[in-house]
């Protein structure tokens, strides 16, 4: 045998041998890859970041700004049945001040339901807001005393800073069941619980039955 033939043959062998023995460096990066893309890791590591979300008013929260005068700001999801609602707003704190007198609600006067930019509600499904049918789309939340009763208002407009209200938007006003804190909430909380949309803000609380279509 010639040289060159021995060191063809033994060349083959080892390339056989590699390949048998799953030495492919290409494919142990991908078979790497394909263990650090399963979907079971990926799914679980999810749901443990959403568990870790601060939860507020029944739903989970985002942080989304801190406020210009210190109402920090969150964007809250809530998941019932096959519907997904979601509303941001300011969160503003009492600081000593009185609901009603020295911060709003005021009697006869429209509130933004928040701090700052205008409360925004966002529903990917109809609704039933009292006896109000609310379409799938995208508002913004209000409140005002009407006629010796306090309205839940939403408005059809959108993007807004909270002090431009336009009535000429209005899509509903809703009749809020309204009642007392035993317990004052120090910071307001807007919320969706056992089939209620409301809020709690100093001592009052306030509300209106949801269905989710």
């Amino acid at each position: 045998m010639t040289q060159s033939f021995v060191l063809r043959v033994a060349t083959s062998f080892f390339v056989l041998t590699t390949m048998a023995c799953g030495g492919n460096s290409d494919n142990a990066e991908h078979d790497a890859a394909m263990t650090t893309m399963d979907p079971v890791a990926t799914t679980t590591a999810d749901t443990a970041t959403e568990a870790e979300m601060e939860m507020i008013g029944g739903g989970h929260a985002s942080p989304v700004h801190e406020g210009a005068g210190g109402s920090p700001h969150v964007s809250v999801h809530w998941a019932i049945n096959d519907g997904n609602i979601t509303v941001s707003y300011g969160r503003p704190y009492l600081k000593d001040r009185v609901v009603g007198e020295s911060v709003p609600p005021m009697a006869d006067a429209v509130w933004r339901l928040g701090a700052d930019e205008a409360t925004t509600l966002t529903t990917d499904t109809d609704l039933m807001l009292g006896d109000a049918h609310i379409p799938a789309g995208e508002y913004t939340l209000w409140t005002k005393h009407m006629n010796d009763e306090f309205h839940l208002i939403v408005n059809t407009e959108t993007g807004q800073w909270g002090t431009a209200y336009n009535v000429e938007h209005d899509f509903a006003s809703i009749p809020m069941n309204v009642d007392t804190l035993d317990t004052p909430a120090e910071q307001l909380v807007i919320s969706i619980v056992d089939g209620r949309l409301g809020f709690d803000w100093g001592a009052m609380t306030a509300g209106v039955p949801l269905m989710v279509h």
